[in-house]
């Protein structure tokens, strides 16, 4: 019986991932000479950390089924906003607050689409992915959003035990959502509608507006990102800032075992994206080209699909059984 519980929790992606991670690290380690010293290592997690809080929102979304590729716009609008309102002399709480606010509209529109309209989330998000950066451009002119007051990088660009204010920022924010997840009402109901939305519906549970407001979730953890984003690097750029965004999370949160069906968790997405982030840093290390930065994403995300759909049929049979 100790060794079937065992056998269990080893076959969780959550513990796959995790021993991966460890083994791309000692690699990674060993190939470069740079790769593990304290500064790249604070540098680590400091990439990790904007992403880090993202991915949590966007796991969201894929717990109940949908997709969000318009991450990387929703970013750069929310930063945008947050940045110039901080440029102009508004309190910093109140620039934050409506980056935030920003960021859930957005997500409000991507749910609404996808209920209401019954438009898939793929093409949805990936249609809004443009709307909201073309508008951004517009607005703007194509113009960076940048030199901030200190007082606000400071907030994001200072450190806490030798990390990134960000990465601790990050951390919070997972176990909030991860309480909220799997011992609320509203988590509870999550996880209901990513596994049957039409049984859930017959139990009470309007699946609709939990769909909109797990969007909403997602649009304000990346509007609040979008000001970690601007108090780290200093800037934002209205056509590149976030631009491979979408992808990566999506990767991080398969890889980390959340999948279409109402399963998985935030610290699976957690630990996949830190894999993401590992990978990227040390094939940047090694000075490898950034083309196989993005054929390791796209290999990580199909390899994380496969595992997802292999992971599905087992549990299916072990229920059958």
């Amino acid at each position: 019986m100790h060794n079937k519980k065992i056998l269990k929790l080893l076959k969780r992606q959550e513990i796959i991932i995790t021993l991966f991670s460890i083994i791309v690290f000692g690699i990674f380690s060993v190939c470069s000479d740079n790769f593990l010293t304290p500064t790249n290592i604070r540098l680590l997690f400091q990439q990790y950390a904007v992403n880090g809080i993202c991915v949590l929102g966007v796991g969201i979304v894929i717990i109940l089924g949908g997709i969000d590729l318009s991450a990387g716009s929703i970013l750069a609008i929310s930063g945008a906003l947050g940045g110039t309102m901080v440029k102009m002399g508004v309190p910093i709480p109140v620039s934050i607050l409506s980056s935030v606010v920003m960021g859930m509209a957005c997500g409000a529109v991507n749910g609404t689409i996808v209920t209401k309209l019954g438009v898939p989330a793929l093409i949805a998000t990936m249609s809004t992915n443009y709307v909201f950066r073309g508008i951004l451009v517009i607005i703007t002119g194509g113009f960076w959003v940048n030199q901030f007051p200190k007082k606000f990088t400071t907030i994001a660009s200072g450190r806490m035990f030798g990390l990134s204010n960000v990465f601790w920022m990050a951390m919070a924010l997972l176990a909030f959502l991860t309480f909220v997840l799997h011992y609320t009402n509203f988590g509870r109901k999550i996880y209901a509608v990513g596994t049957n939305a039409d049984a859930a519906d017959k139990c009470g549970i309007n699946s609709d507006w939990i769909t909109i407001c797990g969007y909403m979730v997602c649009g304000a953890a990346i509007g609040y990102a979008a000001m970690m984003y601007a108090g780290l690097y200093g800037a934002i750029s209205t056509s590149g800032t976030g631009a491979s965004l979408g992808t990566t999370v999506l990767a991080a949160a398969l890889a980390g075992g959340i999948n279409f069906n109402g399963r998985g968790t935030l610290i699976g997405g957690t630990i996949g994206m830190f894999l993401i982030t590992i990978i990227n840093n040390g094939l940047i290390q090694m000075r490898v080209s950034e083309y196989w930065i993005n054929a390791v994403t796209g290999a990580i995300i199909l390899a994380a699909l496969i595992l997802n759909v292999v992971n599905a049929k087992e549990k299916r049979k072990g229920e059958a059984q």
